[in-house]
């Protein structure tokens, strides 16, 4: 998480995030009071949901309406790297910035400090912080004692077939899992798996994340995924990264 700005944490009382991560964070350690509005997304519920609904969204993802940010008058805005766009123009307009762009489950991890922090709840953070680091642990020795070593990808698209690669959360995750993945022979942030590639490789799975609706797509995307071990074993997770954050 990339600090914009430095800031006198007492003065910070009132919080717009449109992190999905970072309110999903929030909650987690109990700094939930200091959200005053939040960008909701279009694809799937926010942690705890039945709560993260009553917040007033007054935006999306990548997203903010300048205006509502006026009406609020809040002392930090948290966004996520999708929304850098929008930095310059909200700090033009004095307001106090934080970007959180996690790239890594190490990043996770600092980014729950930072949530701490600016939500005066830091004790709350930092022992989330190390149950998480020992949950890691915890896999990470576990998977050192498995011989066997599954093959696979987590999908972002299907049309071309683009996968993260390690240099990525969900990479990361495949990796802390003893996972080989598959796209990490391949360049690029999100590399295209073409269909020889994926018959050559035959992964034990196929994973979709958020930006997919139905794993359907995953089975109808070529016709050389019938013909491999992940044809029979689909793997769909609708909010993967949330899902991830919430895992440890």
């Amino acid at each position: 998480m990339i600090m914009v700005i430095k800031l006198k944490l007492k003065s910070i009382k009132k919080i717009i995030v449109t992190d999905p991560g970072v309110i999903e964070i929030l909650f987690k350690i109990g700094g939930e009071k200091s959200i005053i509005a939040i960008a909701k997304t279009s694809r799937s519920k926010i942690y705890p949901s039945d709560k993260v609904d009553k917040l007033v969204s007054i935006g999306n993802i990548s997203n903010l309406n300048l205006e509502k940010v006026v009406e609020y008058k809040p002392d930090l805005i948290v966004v996520s790297s999708m929304m850098l766009r929008n930095v310059e123009a909200i700090k033009k307009m004095g307001y106090k910035v934080i970007v959180s762009n996690a790239s890594n489950l190490n990043g996770i991890l600092d980014t729950i400090s930072v949530a701490g922090i600016i939500s005066g709840k830091k004790d709350e953070a930092e022992k989330l912080r190390k149950e998480c680091l020992v949950k890691l642990e915890k896999i990470e020795k576990e998977n050192m004692k498995s011989s066997s070593k599954l093959k696979g990808a987590i999908l972002f698209s299907t049309s071309p077939m683009t996968a993260f690669s390690e240099d990525s959360i969900p990479g990361d995750v495949l990796k802390h899992l003893g996972v080989i993945n598959i796209a990490a022979n391949v360049p690029g942030q999100r590399p295209i798996l073409s269909p020889e590639y994926i018959l050559k490789e035959n992964p034990d799975f196929l994973a979709g994340a958020m930006s997919l609706d139905d794993p359907q797509q995953i089975i109808e995307a070529s016709n050389v995924i019938p013909k491999i071990k992940a044809g029979k074993i689909i793997i769909f997770y609708f909010r993967f990264i949330s899902y991830i954050k919430k895992f440890i």
